[in-house]
């Protein structure tokens, strides 16, 4: 099992249909979403919980109300009661990704907007910033931070890995994860990492479907 769905906030989300999956998630996932300043903030983390709810019921045949979620100790939100499953979530923009596997797994998409190349120096590796210097390299920078990303996801560590600890290019280090590309161009870039040699399933979605697909596993007895 390795499934990679990309929803497409497209048509934009009903504040009704905001408030009805709002309903699907624990009370302190409900507070933390209205605690948001900005709705396109509170709206990527609903749909990014109700994305990873939806696609777990659909791998496993459970409901909504069966899925028992924490955190591991550095944040990583984990499957409790079901320990074969392995999921991470990344939101960015009118995109949200979500990666369901059977082994650790982890998943970043970015925006593709200007950056400060400058910033490769301070987190990127010798070799990682000498591929960027050497091709389009606002293109490259997206393809190494979401590489960098979805590996330090993927070790279930965040951000108390240092991105520059570790280069993306490193093939002799032991148990070396394989990065996949599930998109890249002109517009965003998400690449996922796992132990696992063969490329995930990937499967496109809307808003629309997305509401649908929700209301069953809420309602499902």
């Amino acid at each position: 099992m390795y499934d990679v769905s990309i929803l497409t906030i497209s048509p934009e989300l009903k504040r009704s249909d905001f408030n009805v999956m709002l309903n699907l998630l624990s009370p302190e996932k409900r507070e933390r979403i209205k605690k948001f300043h900005f709705f396109q903030d509170a709206r990527n983390c609903l749909l990014g919980d109700v994305l990873s709810r939806v696609e777990i019921c659909r791998v496993t045949g459970l409901n909504n109300r069966q899925l028992d979620f924490s955190v591991n100790g550095y944040g990583k939100p984990v499957l409790i009661n079901i320990p074969h499953i392995y999921f991470n979530i990344s939101h960015a923009g009118n995109y949200v990704a979500c990666v369901i596997a059977d082994k650790p797994v982890g998943i970043d998409i970015e925006v593709i907007k200007p950056i400060d190349l400058k910033l490769s120096e301070r987190f990127f590796t010798i070799d990682e910033v000498a591929y960027i210097r050497t091709g389009e390299a606002t293109q490259r920078f997206y393809e190494i931070w979401t590489k960098k990303e979805s590996h330090v996801k993927w070790e279930g560590k965040g951000l108390h890995k240092p991105l520059s600890s570790f280069s993306v290019f490193d093939t002799m280090a032991c148990h070396q994860p394989t990065y996949h590309s599930v998109i890249n161009n002109d517009e965003c870039i998400c690449h996922v990492c796992a132990m696992k040699k063969e490329a995930p399933s990937i499967r496109v979605i809307d808003v629309t479907s997305l509401v649908r697909s929700a209301s069953l596993v809420h309602y499902q007895p």
